[in-house]
């Protein structure tokens, strides 16, 4: 069943969000020792972000934020949620 969900993201263009990627420590509640799994494509405006649920039976969700809001947040070192 995961490699069905992780499958459809890579052909859609999306990239496992690794652990040393600073886009966790800007979303530090998002983490594999939770659970969960991000992954991200990031567009011209936006940046897509899906949160995969590696444990129990809970619902992917995708987000859909503005690219300049999350790279002043890279930039400030500032944390936000999902």
């Amino acid at each position: 069943m995961a490699d069905n969900v992780y499958n459809e993201l890579i052909s859609e263009g999306f990239e496992r969000v690794e652990r040393d990627d600073r886009l966790l420590d800007v979303f530090p509640k998002e983490v594999r020792e939770k659970g969960i799994q991000l992954w991200d494509r990031w567009n011209a405006d936006t940046v897509e972000i899906v949160r995969v649920y590696t444990q129990g039976k809970k619902k992917n969700t995708k987000h859909t934020l503005n690219r300049t809001s999350v790279e002043t947040l890279l930039r400030r070192y500032k944390k936000s949620e999902l």
